[in-house]
């Protein structure tokens, strides 16, 4: 994780003017941002110190990483993200093992209730485990199709029309699987799910080597429906910590463009076929084995066995470099 760590301040520092600091530039600077003796000097350590914090050789005290914190202005999700970087000894860390995952209870009660507005349980590593039918009539969500909301977006061109403005969503999702990926370092879904990512998307790539990180999502986000047209929706998250899932109701204040699109959106899932609520179908690669929960009043559920988790260090040569360090690269 010290590549990592490095890799994130210096990410951070290159965000950092000198001016932002109180100093003065002096001559032609190499670097884009903050020096390395810079932050030092801002944070009330040796240069010599601070460029062995950065290279992974030496372990800093939370105290000199709140004070590197306050000079690069990280929010609280990058100190966060910061402390998690150093590992068990300033942040407790749990390496557990987590897969294909069945809804909890309290979601299933809230989501059956939900039936006028989109809603998806999420996981961490955004896999949709329900989803009412308003959030199948605009996401498009389909059991027998993909469920990954990471895989959705940067691997089906449908998406760029899904979301107008795609960027933005692009870089939120990448910026909550930077965070996690701290968080659950030997979660062998989200292993497998940034390597398949950072082969088979430029964009990807791109968004995770700014080590930009985020908790939750933009107060509005813009949608476009064939028949519906395009409108802005209301995320509202309701977080589980002990399940780390995540319910996602989308909704539009009253006599708005979002309004009306719902109500659009509800005649076209009257008039459609129940067909798109069917149970998934098995899921393949790492998520073999899930076994599939009946369809009850209209949310799809899945839980099942788990597979072993694995580490970064299980993975050969090859596969760590398109791993969740090896992208940085």
């Amino acid at each position: 994780m010290c590549s990592e760590l490095g890799s994130f301040l210096r990410s951070r520092r290159a965000r950092i003017q000198p001016a932002d600091v109180g100093l003065s530039p002096q001559g032609r600077r190499r670097v884009p941002g903050l020096r390395r003796d810079e932050v030092a000097a801002a944070a009330g350590v040796s240069t010599d110190y601070y460029t062995r914090v950065e290279q992974g050789r030496a372990t800093p005290s939370w105290q000199v990483l709140d004070a590197v914190a306050a000079v690069l202005r990280l929010d609280d999700v990058e100190r966060e993200h910061l402390l998690r970087l150093t590992g068990p000894r300033l942040w407790p860390q749990r390496c557990e093992q987590h897969a294909a995952e069945g809804v909890q209870a309290g979601m299933r009660e809230i989501l059956v209730r939900l039936v006028d507005l989109p809603a998806v349980v999420l996981s961490g590593t955004l896999d949709v485990l329900a989803w009412t039918p308003l959030a199948a009539e605009l996401l498009g969500l389909h059991p027998d199709g993909e469920r990954n909301m990471a895989r959705r977006l940067f691997l089906q061109p449908e998406s760029r029309l899904l979301y107008p403005e795609w960027n933005t969503v692009a870089a939120e999702t990448v910026s909550h699987l930077r965070r996690i990926s701290v968080e659950r370092p030997s979660d062998v879904e989200l292993v497998h799910l940034v390597r398949e990512l950072s082969v088979t998307s430029a964009d990807f790539v791109r968004l995770w080597r700014r080590h930009d990180v985020a908790a939750g999502t933009s107060r509005r986000k813009v949608f476009y429906h064939p028949q519906a047209g395009c409108f802005e929706l209301e995320p509202e998250v309701l977080a589980s910590a002990r399940d780390r899932q995540t319910l996602c109701i989308y909704r539009a204040e009253t006599g708005t463009v979002g309004a009306d699109a719902l109500v659009s959106l509800k005649t076209l899932d009257l008039a459609g076929s129940d067909d798109r609520l069917a149970e998934a179908p098995r899921n393949r690669q790492i998520r073999d084995g899930m076994r599939q929960t009946p369809r009850r009043q209209g949310v799809l559920a899945s839980s099942g066995a788990t597979p072993r988790a694995i580490g970064l260090s299980e993975l050969g040569a090859r596969e760590v470099r398109v791993g969740l360090e090896g992208v940085d690269r």
